[in-house]
């Protein structure tokens, strides 16, 4: 028989075209399937063009079925008009509008938002800043008790009963005299307590000028140690003796007094001017 949907002869019990993949509907009069082209088909006024694809063989060869080479139209919506139109695009313009006021408000909530978090941020900023000036004074504070707790003990277990005295005048060069002496009581050593130093401008510290024992010298200062220790009133003494004192010895001294645990004590100071 012949395939109603393509026109390709098939066999009389299949259902389905194998060409064209379509059901195939046979009538009541299988017969009519079974007709013979005729010999020489109707002319046909449709064009043979060189350039014709593949598809023209069948229609060649099919000359009864002529309507299967119409194209067909491809499906468009049909388009709308008049009222439903304008209800469509009312109704755009109404959506359109309400999410304009939606983000209108959300950009609102979202300022006012930022403003209150940056408030907060604010806040916590300045709390920490006043904890950290809190905890600085509270250094200073505990770095100021240990100071006077440790000048306390100094003061407990070093005793300066003579304290260095300061010069009235100047001293002339090559002088050989006693300059400072300083008396103390406590766990102290003759050969390691006592250290004599100069202030140095440049550096803006102070410098050991003579090593501590029994007589120890300075060449460059002109300067002499002498310590000594009297067990009847159980008193430490050192002397700093001018020994041909140099004129580069004109500045500021003290002596640093430490016990045997560690702990210091400064002795005032005292200013030497060398003519």
């Amino acid at each position: 028989m012949i395939c109603l949907h393509c026109g390709k002869a098939i066999d009389d019990d299949l259902k389905v075209c194998p060409f064209c993949g379509n059901l195939v509907d046979a009538p009541d009069d299988a017969s009519a399937y079974h007709a013979e082209a005729p010999a020489d088909p109707p002319d046909t006024d449709y064009p043979s063009d060189e350039n014709v694809d593949d598809g023209q063989d069948f229609f060649d060869e099919n000359p009864v079925y002529p309507e299967a080479r119409k194209p067909r139209k491809p499906f468009s919506a049909p388009a709308l008009s008049g009222m439903p139109a304008l209800v469509l695009s009312a109704l755009a313009c109404v959506f359109s509008l309400a999410c304009l006021i939606m983000l209108l408000s959300l950009r609102s909530s979202l300022r006012a938002q930022n403003n209150v978090l940056t408030g907060s941020v604010s806040e916590v900023r300045n709390a920490v800043n006043a904890v950290n000036d809190r905890l600085y004074e509270l250094d200073d504070t505990l770095s100021r008790v240990q100071s006077e707790a440790y000048n306390q003990l100094a003061s407990q277990s070093i005793a300066i009963v003579k304290d260095i005295t300061p010069l009235t005048g100047p001293v002339e060069a090559d002088r050989y005299n006693r300059m400072f002496i300083i008396n103390a009581k406590g766990n102290l050593s003759v050969n390691t307590s006592f250290d004599w130093q100069k202030y140095n401008e440049s550096t803006g510290g102070w410098v050991s000028v003579v090593f501590t024992g029994d007589a120890t010298t300075n060449e460059q200062y002109g300067l002499r140690l002498e310590n000594s220790f009297d067990r009847t009133e159980e008193t430490y003494t050192t002397i700093l003796w001018a020994n041909g004192i140099k004129p580069e010895a004109s500045g500021t001294y003290r002596c640093v007094i430490t016990d045997a645990t560690g702990i210091t004590k400064t002795s005032a100071e005292a200013t030497v001017s060398v003519n």
